[in-house]
């Protein structure tokens, strides 16, 4: 099966360097020109293609850790990270292939700065938001993603699907 479109083709392992925030151009909105307190945002999203297998949770967890301190949206980091886990596990879960994790500035000036966060994977059948029984071990994570983000929705295509979320600083 082929990769959604954004994927890098280079996996990042638990051993590799996390690659830098790249400067890439033609993916959604443009950047915005400033972020909090006047600060520059990066210049384009970060996105990494990991292995479908369990160390990729907590690969996932710290690029998303370092790529917000590098940008200075340290406010974001622990919810941020939190709702890459649900939805990371739950493309290794339910997903054969590689899941791909993007990571994308969104606000602008006055805005407070934000973050758009994309998980995507191979399965193009989208993620179903449902009420979970109490003694049922899963089944939370999507609520937890809606319950907690500014935005979230889902994108299915014909190599797989995004769910995304945006999260935006207090302001």
């Amino acid at each position: 099966m082929s990769n959604p479109p954004f994927f890098r083709h280079a996996a990042v392992s638990p051993l590799s360097p996390f690659p830098h925030p790249p400067s890439l151009t033609g993916f959604g909105d443009p950047p915005s020109t400033a972020g909090p307190a006047g600060l520059t945002p990066p210049a384009g999203p970060a996105e990494w293609s990991f292995p479908a297998d369990p160390g990729c949770v907590r690969t996932a967890r710290a690029v998303v850790r370092d790529t917000l301190r590098t940008w200075r949206l340290d406010p974001l980091t622990d919810v941020a990270v939190l709702l890459v886990s649900e939805l990371v596990t739950n493309s290794m879960r339910y997903a054969s292939g590689p899941v791909g994790l993007r990571l994308r500035p969104v606000g602008g000036p006055g805005a407070g700065g934000g973050i758009r966060v994309e998980v995507s994977d191979t399965l193009p059948v989208p993620p179903l938001l449902r009420a979970a029984a109490p003694d049922e071990e899963g089944g939370r994570g999507l609520q937890l993603v809606a319950s907690v983000s500014l935005r979230w929705g889902t994108r299915c295509g014909g190599t797989g699907k995004t769910v995304w979320f945006e999260l935006g600083s207090a302001g």
